[in-house]
């Protein structure tokens, strides 16, 4: 049927209404709808349109939604687009900045939505040939492989990108409105990503200084975002947070730990067994032969201390800034009865000296705890070689070599 659409002046004013075959034909400047619609684990669900559609037929979209009637509300027509298009209706709508698209096939003024939908969907066959839901990380590298609507790339391409976080090793990160979404990489991932679930609520009471609070999703785990950035700098007073927080970690009870969802001393001792093995017959036979002892000695030095629960992780991406205070502690998926000396290893080798100093006041390490703290230091330069050999990345295993030596 050739609807009536209403048209726009460059002001966003209505000025008419022409049917749609002459707004396709002449292009003319209409408004329009789009919504992502994400379910609770925070994947989007995305769609191929049929072929049979009046602009881009068969390509990808990440959005529902559709022009704008005449004499239609914005919001009712995304109400409407949403139920044809996938079935969905009774969610609430949550409004994205609006945006302004124009090309050679379609120019429109754009109202922008999002929501969250936990139930079927069911396409309009006359519009939707194909549908599945992707996690943000999955999406964004698709907008490089597949053929997307060029308006929903150029309307919300950037808010996409922008859910999801820096991509870790182990689990991918993205962000929705204040919480932040994890989902494991690899199955065996999966358990040590839900553990954070029982062992923060019940270490969090125990430390001077604020963690997440994760709940289970279908896929991870998600959490309110704490405030704060990543740590850039700080001083003495930084420190002294920092080292009254370790101190308070590392004394709560490892048995009560374990119980909670920490990985016990065992499987830690046996999964670090395992790299330091790897060191041992990858790394070591790289390296000059006249450091192979001294080498050797690194990996034996580390090899057995497992006497307190700690972070595992403890770095600058997972402590949490605002101004000169400690705001959040992140990222404990790792968390297990290890070597204190791990948690200490950047902020008395890598941290500002000033950050270091204010550690060691409060924390007062002991001369071998310092010593282990260094002799981890030294290892981080390993696992990046360690990875390189499992990636193939030359430049990378080349780097991390040069790296080692200067530790040694």
């Amino acid at each position: 049927m050739d609807e009536l659409v209403a048209i726009l002046d460059e002001d966003n004013h209505v000025t008419g209404s022409v049917p749609r075959s002459v707004m396709r034909r002449d292009n003319l400047r209409h408004m329009a709808t789009g919504v992502v619609v994400r379910n609770p684990a925070g994947d989007i669900y995305v769609h191929r349109r049929t072929p049979i559609k009046d602009v881009y037929p068969g390509r990808y979209d990440f959005t529902a939604g559709g022009v704008v009637v005449a004499g239609e509300v914005p919001y009712d027509a995304v109400v409407r687009e949403l139920d044809e298009e996938l079935g969905i209706s009774g969610v609430e709508l949550i409004r994205l900045p609006e945006g302004d698209y124009a090309d050679d096939n379609t120019r429109y003024h754009a109202y922008l939505y999002t929501c969250v939908w936990d139930g079927p969907v069911k396409h309009q066959p006359e519009e939707v040939e194909w549908g599945d839901w992707m996690s943000p990380a999955e999406l964004v590298a698709k907008l490089d492989e597949w053929s997307f609507m060029p308006d929903a790339v150029g309307l919300l391409g950037s808010y996409i990108r922008n859910l999801t976080i820096n991509e870790g090793w182990d689990s991918e990160a993205w962000y929705d409105g204040p919480w932040i979404y994890r989902k494991p990489r690899r199955p065996e991932v999966r358990p040590r990503l839900l553990a954070e679930t029982t062992l923060l609520p019940w270490l969090a009471p125990q430390l001077p200084l604020p963690v997440p609070a994760p709940e289970r999703t279908t896929d991870g785990v998600r959490h309110l975002m704490l405030p704060g950035s990543p740590f850039t700098d700080g001083g003495t007073a930084i420190g002294r947070q920092l080292g009254a927080f370790l101190m308070a970690l590392h004394a709560v009870d490892p048995s009560e730990a374990v119980a909670h969802g920490a990985q016990d001393a065992e499987t830690a001792f046996v999964a670090k067994t395992r790299t330091l093995d790897e060191f041992r017959a990858q790394v070591v036979p790289l390296l000059p032969t006249d450091v192979h002892a001294e080498a050797s000695a690194l990996l034996d030095r580390v090899a057995r201390v497992r006497t307190s629960l700690i972070h595992c992780d403890f770095g600058p991406d997972h402590i949490l800034m605002t101004g000169d205070r400690v705001t959040g502690i992140i990222d404990w998926s790792d968390a297990e009865v290890g070597d204190p000396a791990l948690d200490l290893c950047w902020v008395l080798n890598g941290a500002p000296a000033a950050v270091a100093a204010g550690v060691t006041e409060v924390y007062e390490p002991s001369p071998e705890l310092v010593g282990r703290a260094k002799d981890w230091a030294r290892l981080s330069p390993w696992y990046g070689v360690h990875r390189g050999l499992l990636l193939d990345r030359p430049d990378d295993v080349d780097t991390g070599l040069g790296e080692i030596l200067t530790q040694l």
